[in-house]
């Protein structure tokens, strides 16, 4: 085996050659069995970094641009195109006061458009009544009928605006189809036809960017869950080839278990994954050239240096083929669009990172980059297709109790929590996975450091939820808050309730006085809790490498995953009930393009968090 490797600012490469031949990873619809790693290292000090959450809106009004034929520019389409509604509204009236026949009926349509766009109903319903349907063709006519169907779904008439919509999808201009499409879904779902609201809607994410896809996919997916398991099935099964809403309804299929109606869809669907070299029997199939883009110099040059370490831990222990591998420094002058630049130019055919949500963020909003990419974050705007988002994110611990709670029977939980951001998203994440479980949250108790007395404020929670002790405290709260309230549970009339919290009790973390944890369980990596899965022991590793200590292990894990997550890239893409097994936890890929994680159990035992005897997720392969 020959071995290259050269480094400087802004690009690292490594390459390997001479790849030997091994039997690796293992990846199904079962979890991978990952062979023995190399050493390597990483840093806590940006594990906030790189959990990000997305705000959404839904847009669906086409632009101003959108509402004509292509025609000489005028006084109103310039206000038009320039945003300014109001005064193309009343520029359009004017233009239909001095005009007449079919001029006239265009300029009325064009105000009434621009009335709808600026939100003045009334205006646009005056307008638009000025112009008779019969004496319309072709654009003009789908105009009319796409305000017509908006005034009808407003007043409640679906099936009126159903009728109105009933053109051929084929037959949609491009700029109309987005207006087209989300008025069906309007229309289909007032009616109860919620499956096909939802295939509306797939077909409208896949003309969408940014947060506008975001929330799209968000209804497909709440749609989509209100089906029962025959009727997803019998209707996904019905859905023709090529039909986009296929790759939803095939992940909530496998999320619950169930098998696909046929493989999925991928004809064309992933050009940029379809041109990686052949996979192998398992499923791994890294690119023959692979970027990753991390901050190594400035101020996050720490957490960058060991995500790199723990991608190259992965990459090393691979006996199989790998790709060349290069380093780019999205901190180095020209920052991310250099790095970028500079990896097209090398002829990257994937990448990894880059590391902040803004980085992530301008990658997924580049419309001319069309690479495969695991993302180390969680931006606004959605995954292009192909691609994927990897955080260690509040949220998926939020599910993670949930789950836990729900498969114990534990379903009437009270919640404890404080004012702090990581701890709202997770206590959100948690309160909806487990009312979509059947469970419920019966009281929620804010404590601050100000009142350090939570005792009346949980009597007051129990006895407002009916007097009945719940079956679970589930605890949003870090180590200091967490070891008051282990205090005061038996004067509060709690004792012997289960307890579960999240990674967050790790913050202030005192091996002496977190004996008062006792029994508290939380999500946790795998790798931290001795269920090694192929990596050397997170101790071991910590006292040879200073970038694996402490925090550093965390992102070390969340590199090693990355790696992995890309050589199965085109698996997790290709087959929604696929997983890998990681360092991190089991990871899938939902249908939104977000990597959801599933982490092992700790439990608190003299004051040392160890293996949940039920929490384990990966078998100790024993040092390496």
């Amino acid at each position: 085996m020959g071995v290259a490797t050269t480094c400087s600012a802004p690009a690292c490469t490594v390459v390997m050659t001479a790849p030997s031949v091994c039997t690796g990873y293992h990846l199904t619809r079962q979890p991978i069995r990952t062979p023995t790693m190399l050493r390597t290292a990483p840093l806590l000090l940006a594990i906030a970094l790189l959990a990000g959450c997305a705000s959404v809106s839904v847009q669906r009004e086409p632009s101003a641009t959108s509402t004509a034929p292509a025609a000489a520019p005028t006084p109103a389409s310039r206000l038009a195109e320039e945003g300014r509604h109001a005064e193309a509204a009343a520029a359009y009236a004017a233009l239909a006061a001095e005009s007449r026949g079919a001029a006239r009926e265009r300029a009325w349509l064009r105000a009434a458009w621009q009335h709808r766009l600026a939100g003045n109903e009334a205006a646009a319903r005056e307008a638009w009544s000025n112009v008779p349907r019969r004496r319309l063709e072709g654009r003009d006519a789908l105009l009319h009928d796409l305000l017509g169907a908006g005034f009808q779904l407003r007043g409640g008439r679906a099936d009126a605006a159903l009728a109105l919509l009933g053109q051929s999808r084929a037959s949609v201009p491009g700029e109309l189809a987005a207006d087209w499409h989300g008025q069906r879904a309007d229309a289909l779902r007032q009616l109860g036809r919620g499956f096909d609201a939802a295939g509306e809607l797939a077909w409208l994410a896949a003309l969408q960017s940014g947060e506008a896809r975001v929330a799209t996919v968000g209804e497909i997916v709440s749609l989509l869950s209100a089906e029962t398991d025959a009727s997803l099935s019998a209707k996904a099964a019905a859905l023709p080839t090529g039909h986009p809403l296929y790759a939803y309804a095939g992940r909530t299929l496998s999320q619950r278990g169930l098998p696909l109606p046929r493989p999925y869809d991928r004809a064309g669907s992933t050009p940029a994954l379809d041109a990686l070299p052949p996979a192998e029997p398992d499923g791994y199939r890294p690119p023959e050239r692979l970027a990753v883009l991390l901050p190594l110099s400035g101020p996050l040059a720490t957490a960058g240096q060991s995500v790199r370490e723990g991608v190259l831990a992965a990459y090393y222990a691979e006996p199989r083929r790998r790709p060349a591998l290069r380093f780019y420094d999205t901190a180095a002058p020209g920052g991310l669009r250099e790095a970028l630049a500079r990896a097209t130019a090398d002829g990257a055919q994937m990448l990894i990172g880059p590391l902040s949500r803004e980085e992530v963020n301008t990658v997924f909003a580049t419309p001319e980059l069309s690479l495969p990419t695991v993302a180390l974050n969680r931006g606004g705007n959605a995954t292009t297709p192909g691609s994927a988002s990897f955080a260690l994110a509040p949220e998926d611990e939020g599910v993670a109790a949930a789950e836990r709670l729900l498969e114990r029977g534990q379903r009437r939980v009270l919640v404890v929590t404080q004012a702090d951001e990581n701890a709202r998203r997770a206590l959100e994440s948690f309160r909806a996975h487990l009312a979509a479980g059947g469970g419920e949250v019966i009281g929620e108790v804010m404590v601050s450091p100000d009142n350090p007395d939570y005792v009346p404020a949980l009597q007051q929670a129990v006895a407002s939820a009916g007097g009945l002790r719940p079956d679970a405290l589930f605890l949003s709260l870090k180590a200091a808050e967490a070891r008051l309230l282990a205090s005061q549970v038996e004067p509060a009339g709690l004792v012997g309730v289960p307890r579960v919290a999240t990674s967050l009790i790790l913050s202030g973390a005192n091996l002496r006085l977190d004996v008062e944890l006792e029994g508290i369980e939380y999500p946790e990596l795998p790798w931290l809790i001795g269920l090694r899965g192929g990596l050397p022991d997170a101790d071991t590793l910590g006292s040879t490498l200073p970038a694996a200590q402490g925090g550093g292990a965390r992102l070390f894990a969340f590199g090693v995953d990355a790696w992995r997550l890309a050589s199965y890239l085109d698996r997790l893409v290709s087959d929604p009930g696929a997983q890998v097994r990681g360092a991190t936890g089991e990871l899938t890929l939902d249908a939104t393009g977000l990597v959801r994680r599933k982490p092992a159990w700790a439990v608190f035992s003299g004051g040392r968090p160890r293996p949940a005897p039920d929490g384990a997720l990966l078998p100790d392969a024993g040092a390496p």
